[in-house]
């Protein structure tokens, strides 16, 4: 056991409450429609909670709404049906030695907000008294319901724009009743919330809230206000302990949900300098970016908080304080901060993590539920890019010998690509941290080898896997391969005209004009033509045919990053533009909205950002030759990361069981399994 983190590994008091140590899991959106059952938590919402109890954390804040529906996230304790259901979550964290608190807020649905005129996020109805008289009880009722679950403590939520924190804020608040004006009128909707909060946990239970620190807008909530509110609010016996957190949605979201371009613990300095104001009880937050034990150490030895919190730190690594206190640290994942966490709330239909295939699937693919395969089988994976890695890894503790082949000289494949790129080489770490898995695991490794069917069937294997990926098509012809489709671009062939594996992989750097033409909307175009416009004396041109330049990274917020950086770097944008034809230095293009064309003349480059064709010929030269054949990843469709090591882990536990399916086709056709099946939380008790 490790003392290298003493500050971390010390229980703290929170009200009536002891917490083991001092790293918890921070409340986070999840979706609904998943991981919750007529406003119950899941059976796999309730594994998912206990794997990171059991994975070391003191304290998890589990993220509910109080009112019985919202459009986001639908577990709600408002009901007194689903104690059973939360009682189940209470149980396998305490069961596991940490402590559990709920973070009950009001969602986006009824959109009500303080005043009555249309606020420029969530709000846009006014709220009369009655209706805060039943918020109120809402509030009341949840804390008895939780408290008779056994939850540990109640965190009211007053932040990311909910209606808590329109009313406490200058900005929306304009009433002039009695919920409105002084700030005294600004805060009793607060106050009244917490009132019943403490009314209805009892005496046992701890009582916090998270609270802005910073609006960050002009007219909203300041410092000087946090310095002046959160000592009413301690005076008054209100609360126990203050979650900090910092800016206003849609504001904050770069911020809350940030990526690899944003600074590590960039809320310290806000949390620090207002820190003294609730001095007398603990202090809890993010900070942001928290992806390791030492983090916090660092945090809280100088006195910043009392306990630091990760959300997406530990979705990809649900052991991240265990490994820590074994002294162990090498064996965590590191969040790579991609935020597909985030984009499978709202695109995929369903959720998880880009590089833990096991995050939300734990009842099925958790950290407990390795055991050796029916019959140990000769496994030859190709391809180590990150679905090769999964399927490598995950064949290898299933009790399978493995041998993976890589034609690069290095492992990682897309990932290292992807990381090339200006400040996305946190994405690095994860080849890294499968390279020493599979050296534990006693995977043969084998890279700088280009695979063919002879050499695989020379392993005698009884399962191939093959994750050889997909390559951008650039040239107009004939298909490289049967199934390539043709990029329809006169003078695509060009020797001007270059591919993002040239200026990714063989470190070709044009110079000069420069146009990118994105048709892929993700990371790969508008990173090559951030890259290239870093280049002192060129002038770079983005054209996308889509509505607007890394459109497919929305979501992920990485998109909020990209746009001003481009534009910093004097990057020129069209949008809803194609690439018609490229000439002799020179390009077409038709703009689809305005039905014209126009002639970029002086072109001395071009780089196309165009389809991706799967690289998957061996899986023909292949078929009816082995036991089992598994394209997967990009080899079976270009798609995302996460699906790459979804992929890798779902088609490894294939191999070696009986009446298992010998290909993609008859995995596809098979009906998925009755524990797929979401059943509520209170299943597990019967």
């Amino acid at each position: 056991m490790t003392t290298k983190y003493p500050h971390v590994f010390q229980p703290l008091k929170i009200g009536p409450v002891e917490v083991p140590n001092r790293f918890y899991f921070s409340p986070h959106g999840n979706p609904g429609w998943v991981l919750a059952v007529n406003g119950s938590p899941s059976e796999d919402y309730a594994a998912y909670y206990a794997e990171r109890a059991a994975g070391g954390v003191g304290l998890l804040i589990h993220s509910m709404i109080a009112i019985p529906r919202g459009h986001f996230q639908r577990q709600s304790p408002h009901s007194e049906d689903t104690i059973p259901s939360f009682k189940a979550v209470a149980d396998g964290v305490h069961r596991n030695g940490a402590k559990i608190f709920a973070q009950l807020h009001y969602s986006q649905a009824p959109r009500w907000d303080p005043s009555g005129p249309p606020a420029p996020h969530f709000g846009s109805v006014g709220s009369p008294v009655v209706e805060i008289e039943a918020l109120v009880a809402a509030m009341r009722q949840c804390a008895d319901h939780l408290r008779q679950a056994g939850y540990d403590g109640i965190e009211v939520h007053c932040n990311h724009g909910s209606i808590e924190e329109q009313f406490l804020s200058p900005y929306w608040n304009k009433r002039t009743d009695a919920y409105g004006g002084s700030l005294e009128g600004r805060m009793r909707f607060l106050v009244e919330l917490l009132e019943a909060a403490r009314a209805g946990a009892g005496p046992k239970l701890a009582v916090g809230v998270r609270y802005n620190v910073d609006e960050l807008i002009e007219g909203g909530l300041t410092q000087e206000d946090t310095r002046e509110i959160l000592p009413k609010l301690v005076e008054r016996k209100l609360v126990d302990f203050v979650d900090y957190d910092l800016s206003l949605e849609p504001q904050q979201h770069p911020l809350a949900l940030p990526t690899y371009f944003t600074e590590p613990l960039y809320y310290k300095k806000y949390v620090a300098a207002v820190r003294a104001s609730a001095a007398s009880i603990p202090a809890l937050s993010v900070l942001t970016r928290v992806t390791s034990v030492a983090d916090a150490e660092r945090v809280i030895a100088e006195g910043v908080v009392d306990m630091v919190g990760a959300a997406r730190g530990l979705i990809a690594e649900p052991e991240l304080v265990k490994n820590a206190r074994e002294g162990h640290e090498d064996r965590s994942r590191i969040c790579i901060a991609a935020n597909m966490c985030r984009n499978a709330n709202f695109v995929n239909g369903g959720w998880g993590c880009a590089i833990n295939p096991g995050t939300g699937r734990e009842q099925r693919w958790g950290v407990a539920t390795w055991k050796p395969a029916a019959h140990r089988s000769k496994v030859v994976v190709v391809g180590g890019g990150p679905a090769g890695l999964e399927a490598a890894r995950t064949a290898a503790l299933r009790g399978h010998d493995v041998v993976l082949l890589e034609s690069k000289d290095r492992l990682g494949g897309q990932l290292l690509a992807w990381g090339t790129l200006p400040d996305r080489g946190t994405v690095r770490t994860t080849p890294i941290w499968y390279q020493r898995r599979l050296t534990e695991l006693g995977v043969t490794v084998r890279t700088g080898i280009e695979a063919t069917a002879s050499s695989i069937l020379a392993e005698r294997p009884d399962a191939v896997i093959l994750a050889t990926g997909a390559r951008y098509v650039t040239r107009l012809g004939p298909p490289e391969e049967p199934g390539d489709l043709a990029v329809t671009i006169p003078g695509s062939d060009r020797d001007f005209v270059h591919s993002p594996e040239q200026i990714l992989e063989e470190g070709t750097r044009p110079s000069g004009t420069v146009v990118v033409f994105d048709a892929e909307g993700l990371n790969t175009g508008s990173g090559i033509a951030e890259l290239l416009a870093q280049q002192a004396g060129n002038r770079v041109h983005l054209v996308t045919n889509r509505p607007r330049p890394a459109d497919r990274i929305a979501e992920t917020i990485e998109i909020r990053h990209v746009l001003p950086r481009l534009r910093a770097l004097n990057v020129e944008l069209e949008v809803n533009t194609f690439l018609k034809e490229i000439g002799d230095h020179q390009v077409t293009l038709y703009d689809n909205l305005r039905d014209r064309e126009k002639v970029v003349s002086g072109v001395d480059h071009v780089v196309l950002v165009t389809m991706r064709s799967p690289r998957n010929a061996l899986a023909r030269e292949l078929e009816g030759r082995v036991a089992q054949l598994f394209p997967i990843g990009d080899a079976l469709e270009p798609r995302t990361l996460m699906t790459a090591t979804y992929e890798g882990q779902y088609f490894a536990r294939l191999i070696g069981e009986d009446g298992a399916p010998r290909d993609f086709t008859e995995a596809f056709w098979k009906l998925p399994p009755e524990d797929k099946v979401l059943r509520r939380a209170a299943a597990i008790a019967r």
